[in-house]
């Protein structure tokens, strides 16, 4: 394959892990390569927006986290001051692999998806999983039979080389809104993922919210399959009674059971995309069905941690917007809630259908003062703790029998924690500390 980038004069805007992954893949490919960073100006690639000679680049690189229309990186604004190309690290990884893509959105679900499909994959195919869960793209190898990609709107708002052999679409609610500059920008950045099919592609679309209903009716795909995890889609795949149904010939086939690792309506929703995947790229039902088994779901999702005298720990700490709550709350009773953070742009008003499972909340972080208001306006008995270390304490005090102290706060974590991940191990963690 020909080297498109060597000698070329390549910028590079963010540095992150998926910045870094850039520079390594560009080094190897000898591009000459220039890096408008400004939280990083001792690396030899550092230049100076306003000084550099914008006239010499060929592209702009930019990482997922850099915004193009709301509060613009100033090496973006040159770009399109000069008429340069804006390119993402996916559009480089499109080019360089033969391999067929996998790639899936939605605002929740969209990790669990990922991991389970590349799960059941594995079982007949050479696969690689990547992109905003696992390895940066181009961190993965180029040989593989397929590359199972989560993409989040960040990503698919930056990239411009789309068209992949299996799209799915899992759900939309309202998340990102200021990076995307409102609801209109986050579905359209959603519905992007549907852009330039491929002539034998597929898209799978789900059908439970609005959002996705809307988008539906707009994707123009030689295949469409509408999956559900809350009833059977004509022509579709779906649920009924505890069943996956794959009804796409209107003739209600029953697959499987739910799996109880597994289980919830947005689950049920990420088992029916990942049979739809398989049943599109030669998976059988067989396998499906061995490999599902088998899939325990991921660190962070409704993760249960342990139990002490009869009282569960549940890490949900990836459920950052009222929609995941939303899964675990249905999912449980008699609850002790500990939830809180920096808050994005959706409240909890809309989990308050579920405030009757609550025995009590610990608030934490940024959002406390104020849901601790919002809360007691709806009668759930409540205290503000500020930290994690003593919601967890206070819970291990007032929990008794069948009770769940339950991690989901509705908030980013960035007010205390490096990351989601950083406060669910945490978390774990005050658990394991705890008397048994």
């Amino acid at each position: 394959m020909m080297n498109f980038y060597e000698n070329k004069n390549i910028g590079i805007v963010g540095f992150g892990q998926t910045g870094q992954s850039i520079v390594r893949f560009l080094e190897n490919l000898g591009a000459n390569i220039f890096l408008f960073d400004d939280k990083i100006i001792d690396n030899p690639y550092y230049q100076n927006s306003k000084n550099f000679n914008w006239k010499k680049l060929d592209f702009l690189i930019v990482s997922p986290g850099i915004h193009l229309w709301w509060d613009i990186h100033p090496a973006v604004q040159k770009a399109r001051e000069f008429f340069i190309p804006i390119m993402s690290d996916l559009d480089i990884f499109r080019q360089q692999v033969d391999g067929k893509i996998i790639a899936i959105t939605g605002t929740n679900g969209k990790s669990t998806t990922t991991a389970l499909i590349h799960h059941i994959f594995q079982k007949k195919y050479r696969t690689e999983i990547g992109g905003n869960f696992g390895k940066p793209v181009l961190d993965m190898s180029k040989n593989a039979d397929f590359y199972v990609l989560e993409l989040s709107s960040y990503q698919l708002e930056s990239c411009n080389l789309l068209g992949f052999d299996t799209t799915i679409l899992l759900n939309v609610t309202p998340d990102h809104l200021t990076r995307h500059g409102g609801m209109e920008g986050y579905v359209a950045a959603k519905q992007k993922i549907f852009a330039n099919p491929k002539k034998n592609s597929t898209a799978i679309v789900g059908i439970d919210d609005k959002f996705c209903r809307y988008i539906l009716d707009l994707v123009h795909y030689p295949k469409v399959i509408k999956i559900s995890g809350k009833e059977v889609p004509e022509n579709g795949i779906g649920w009924h009674e505890n069943r996956l149904i794959d009804n796409r010939e209107n003739k209600f086939k029953v697959i499987g059971s739910n799996v109880p690792k597994l289980d919830g309506n947005h689950n049920r929703q990420n088992i029916a995309a990942a049979y739809a995947a398989c049943i599109t790229n030669g998976i059988d039902e067989k396998i499906f069905a061995e490999r599902l088994a088998t899939f325990s779901g991921l660190e962070h999702r409704q993760e249960f941690v342990k139990s002490i005298s009869g009282v569960q720990y549940i890490n949900d700490s990836k459920a950052t917007n009222a929609d995941s709550v939303q899964q675990a709350l249905m999912r449980f009773k008699n609850i002790i809630w500990i939830l809180g953070g920096r808050p994005k742009e959706d409240e909890i008003e809309s989990l308050s259908p579920y405030f009757s499972k609550i025995k009590f909340a610990f608030l934490i972080g940024e959002a406390a003062e104020k849901w601790h208001e919002f809360l007691n306006k709806n009668h759930v008995k409540n205290e503000v703790v500020f930290n994690l270390k003593n919601a967890v304490k206070k819970s291990f005090k007032i929990a008794q029998e069948k009770d769940v102290v339950l991690l989901s706060p509705a908030c980013a974590s960035f007010d205390q924690f490096k990351s989601f991940e950083d406060r669910g191990n945490q978390f774990k963690k005050f658990v394991e500390e705890l008397p048994c």
